[in-house]
């Protein structure tokens, strides 16, 4: 079928590309788990004030500047240490945050027939996975680094606010383009295979998080200058990589963005074909019949 029809098989090839896009996205996405986490715990400072104070009269600060600051800690007092864990949920709150931002921007600019296509929000994500391992790299290379090898926490966090953002142009978008694209018959087949894409970025981030590896004994870094070192190096390589493939996404979307054939336009969205009107289908509403309250 794809052979003699000329805008099915366009749709796929771009639907390939996508699901590559999307691979190459959650390859370096899904570092948090592992390198960044590590990361997170070996070379960054969890503490979110830089010294220690009173609010409403209620003492908070890390340990340590408690400790300076001659405040007790023998009361009720709010430590402003995080865990490495805890800085994973900083995706989870971005996403509550922006997630209704992002759905209203969409809406704005398609409304307006402004939207960007697939390919450049697809390549803009890419681009800013990407931003966000450099932001780290530059970072610690204009000296935001202490005695103990740690950079601020706020790197991480501007990581992870990338991360998000690059997700939110991605992610739904991959998701609702690859049922649009796919030909009716093998939707199910591909949306298996995007999935399976993030599949193989797991894996593929797994040796990328090893390359970022450091000599540990029981579970302890011996050398946390090597660390951080180990763990620049590959943010830099891989920060790299994201944005050239996200600039690269962006240069083929002048070519290939018309593959879509119009599969985004009001209308022309595949879906199933009710045959008989919703006559036999107790399920499917019947034309001019209202499912409201039922």
């Amino acid at each position: 079928k794809l052979r003699g029809d000329k805008v099915a098989r366009e749709r796929m090839m771009l639907a390939s590309v996508l699901i590559f896009g999307s691979a190459v996205f959650f390859t370096l996405f899904e570092q948090a788990g592992s390198s960044l986490n590590l990361f997170a715990d070996r070379n960054v400072d969890l503490s979110i004030t830089a010294t220690a104070g009173t609010l409403f009269g209620i003492p908070y600060g890390t340990p340590a500047q408690m400790a300076a600051a001659g405040l007790s800690m023998t009361g009720f007092w709010i430590d402003t240490t995080i865990t490495a864990a805890q800085t994973q949920s900083f995706n989870a709150a971005y996403i509550l945050i922006f997630a209704p931002v992002f759905a209203a921007l969409w809406a704005f600019l398609g409304a307006r027939k402004i939207d960007p296509n697939p390919v450049v929000k697809f390549g803009l994500g890419i681009i800013q996975v990407g931003l966000g391992f450099l932001v780290v790299v530059w970072g610690a290379n204009s000296g935001m680094i202490d005695d103990a090898f740690r950079t601020p926490v706020v790197l991480l966090a501007l990581l992870y606010l990338l991360h998000t953002t690059g997700e939110l142009f991605l992610s739904p978008v991959g998701l609702s383009e690859i049922t649009k694209l796919s030909v009716a018959s093998i939707v199910s087949f591909m949306m298996a295979v995007w999935f399976m894409s993030s599949s193989i970025a797991h894996f593929i981030g797994g040796i990328i998080a090893g390359m970022a590896g450091t000599e540990t004994v029981g579970g302890q870094v011996t050398n946390p200058q090597a660390a951080l070192n180990a763990s620049l190096e590959s943010f830099n390589a891989i920060g790299w990589v994201g944005v050239g493939i996200g600039v690269f996404f962006l240069v083929i979307s002048l070519f290939i963005a018309k593959w879509s054939n119009g599969a985004n336009d009001a209308g022309n969205h595949p879906g199933p074909v009710i045959t008989d009107g919703g006559k036999e289908d107790g399920n499917i509403a019947k034309p001019g019949e209202s499912t409201v309250g039922a």
